[in-house]
């Protein structure tokens, strides 16, 4: 795997060659390292479908809201994928409420679904949530002016849960890169890709504004033929006048 420190200056060497005018901060690449990046990993997700980018939580708090609902903020980002993919499992044990205490037999699983389906689900008696057939729904939202990504639980609320255990296919923090030294998580055969990719962004950026923007002086069309040329008039000279 390549670090950060080494594409991030091989990208900013080559736009400065291209644009030895503009000030391009490491920064600035960095952002967009990971931007690319994650859209590489969702990509490399929906070809080999392995755990390559999943982490795993445990002992993820479980609170509950003043309407008694059963939610946690979830521990990282998370690839949005449909049918909520990108949350690999949520267990909890079934006997304990705590998913570190008990026997592993008792571990049970939510299901996924959505905040509009629930209403059939609990009209249906084997797809009722309860305790032993429990679901999650994910929400996006701002709490307090905080963005989150919030997990509820359904099928708990006679309970008490205080933790559950989670998988989740992450993705990458674009406003964030600790340590310049850390390697890209990526394959190494997609790195190319991947400075391929925040090259061309940082030459769409760095374009000049005259050549993408319309300043509407410009009435001629592409097909449009040239204006014919018009010559100009021939200045006769009159002779002069001998005595």
């Amino acid at each position: 795997m390549a670090s950060y420190r080494y594409v991030a200056n091989d990208i900013r060497t080559s736009l400065n060659k291209a644009f030895d005018d503009a000030d391009i901060r490491l920064i600035q690449i960095l952002y967009w390292i990971q931007v690319v990046a994650n859209r590489i990993r969702v990509s490399q997700n929906e070809i080999t479908e392995s755990g390559l980018f999943v982490s795993t939580f445990t002992s993820v708090t479980v609170s509950t809201d003043t309407k008694g609902r059963h939610y946690f903020d979830l521990p990282a980002q998370i690839m949005d994928l449909p049918n909520e993919k990108g949350v690999v499992y949520i267990t909890y044990n079934y006997e304990t409420g705590c998913c570190c205490a008990g026997a592993n037999f008792a571990q049970t699983y939510f299901q996924p679904t959505h905040v509009s389906k629930l209403r059939t689900l609990y009209m249906d008696e084997y797809t009722k949530p309860t305790t032993s057939n429990p679901y999650f729904y994910r929400i996006g939202d701002k709490f307090d002016g905080v963005d989150v990504n919030r997990i509820y639980l359904v099928g708990t609320e006679c309970i008490n849960v205080t933790d559950v255990e989670i998988a989740i296919r992450c993705t990458l923090d674009p406003s964030s890169v600790c340590d310049l030294d850390a390697q890209i998580p990526l394959p190494d055969e997609r790195i190319e890709e991947l400075m391929k990719a925040v090259l061309d962004l940082g030459r769409f950026v760095m374009m000049m504004p005259e050549e993408r923007v319309n300043q509407g002086s410009d009435e001629s069309s592409p097909e449009s033929p040239p204006p014919p040329q018009v010559p100009e008039p021939i200045q006769i000279q009159e002779p002069e006048n001998r005595q």
